[in-house]
């Protein structure tokens, strides 16, 4: 299982979050992608800060907007046990510019 949530910082379109499983935990960084050439380029990257202190990029996000017209974003974390991904949605129990994280279940074989 996974949990989590990121929020919307005041500055510079950046975010603030926590990511949560039975084998981590820890806080993050989402900024924009200050690189992107391409729209197929992840508009933001995320990042950790190492034991000692350096940032380290764990993963990509893209904006997207749902069929119904919610903005969400689509994740991909590297962790040790392989690619993560999950969507950043925005639901009723949310206050302002806050999105909680919802892994996508793996592809059926």
């Amino acid at each position: 299982m996974l949990d989590g949530k990121i929020t919307r910082m005041d500055a510079d379109d950046a975010f603030a979050g926590d990511i949560a499983s039975m084998n981590f935990d820890f806080p993050f960084t989402m900024v924009p992608n200050a690189f992107k050439q391409k729209d197929s380029h992840p508009d933001y990257v995320i990042e950790v800060q190492s034991p000692r202190g350096r940032t380290v990029r764990i993963g990509s996000a893209w904006s997207s907007t749902s069929r119904a017209g919610n903005d969400y974003f689509s994740l991909a974390l590297n962790m040790p046990q392989g690619v993560i991904r999950a969507n950043a949605v925005q639901d009723e129990e949310a206050g302002p510019g806050e999105y909680r994280i919802i892994p996508q279940l793996p592809a059926a074989a």
